[in-house]
């Protein structure tokens, strides 16, 4: 399972931090899992960024990739005086909440949801994970 984490943002959120040290071990430790041929990647973008440029939350499935592309909107004024390890905080609890919530609205023959879910809500919840 090809699982990326990724941002657009403004530097002053503070978010590329918190993405540089949650995406790659979070692509590592899910690229030998196989979860069934129903959907091969999941593609999370965090969005931080002012709000004069309206940006809306984006969701996509891309049934010939196979890949789930999602937007998990984050408010910049709240990141931009928070300490990093707040800043993980929410990213973290808005991850574990929306990735669930949006595949759930996706009838995926072939995959394995719920262990799936399971397994990713563990990871991205363990603090251990994301450590040097």
């Amino acid at each position: 399972m090809r699982v990326t984490i990724t941002g657009d943002l403004n530097s002053e959120s503070g978010i590329s931090k918190v993405v540089l040290e949650i995406s790659g071990c979070t692509s590592k430790h899910f690229r030998p899992k196989v979860y069934g041929d129903g959907l091969v990647g999941i593609c999370i973008v965090l969005m931080c960024r002012s709000a004069y440029l309206k940006f809306k939350r984006r969701i996509r499935m891309s049934k010939k990739e196979k890949k789930l592309y999602m937007d998990i909107m984050l408010d910049i004024t709240q990141m931009i005086p928070l300490t990093h390890e707040m800043r993980r905080q929410i990213v973290i609890e808005r991850i574990s909440r929306e990735v669930p919530e949006v595949l759930s609205k996706y009838d995926l023959a072939d995959f394995d949801r719920g262990r799936f879910i399971d397994d990713f809500t563990k990871w991205i919840q363990n603090p251990v994970n994301f450590q040097d």
